[in-house]
């Protein structure tokens, strides 16, 4: 930017002492650098114009350039460090997921191993129920076979309340 304002200062004192001169001749701080005529000396004059206007297009594209690029690294430092977090971040919950797979793995096993053990449980307890079953039928068909021969007896806890009432109803006091 100072280098193009330089020259755009220089080409300004050129023109505007040429332009004094009048005479066809480019002069330069008092001097006179050239005598080319005036059109020649207007052509001249017009591409150190141009040149100047050049300069300040290249500094000032140059500078947007630069801001372009610092904005453009601070983009991808922040893509970078968003993706290395990602990265971080999946790294870390894969580790987790394995974990917890082999986690699960044991729990799953230790499941499966007491299923088995009730299920044994449920088998013995299904095999005695039939037996139990069975024995019930054999004490069934055998107090049947018996029921002729035995003598029935009043149940205790009837014969109790009975004589109670009784006793009641003779003496209500006692």
């Amino acid at each position: 930017m100072s280098l193009a304002a330089v020259w755009t200062a220089l080409v300004t004192e050129t023109i505007v002492e040429s332009a004094r001169v009048f005479g066809g001749s480019i002069v330069f701080l008092r001097r006179t650098l050239l005598t080319p005529g005036i059109r020649p000396g207007i052509l001249i004059l017009c591409g150190l114009a141009v040149s100047a206007g050049l300069a300040w297009a290249a500094a000032v594209a140059y500078a947007r350039g630069r801001r372009l690029e610092q904005r453009m690294a601070a983009e991808l430092d922040a893509r970078y460090s968003e993706m290395t977090a990602q990265a971080a971040s999946d790294f870390a919950r894969a580790g987790l997921l394995s974990w917890r797979v082999a986690e699960l793995r044991t729990s799953l096993d230790d499941l499966i191993k007491r299923r088995d053990e009730v299920l044994a449980e449920m088998e013995f307890a299904r095999r005695r129920t039939s037996e139990l079953r069975a024995l019930a039928d054999d004490y069934k068909r055998s107090l049947a076979a018996l029921q002729d021969r035995l003598i029935v007896l009043p149940e205790i806890e009837d014969e109790l309340g009975r004589r109670r009432s009784a006793r009641k109803a003779i003496d209500p006091t006692g």
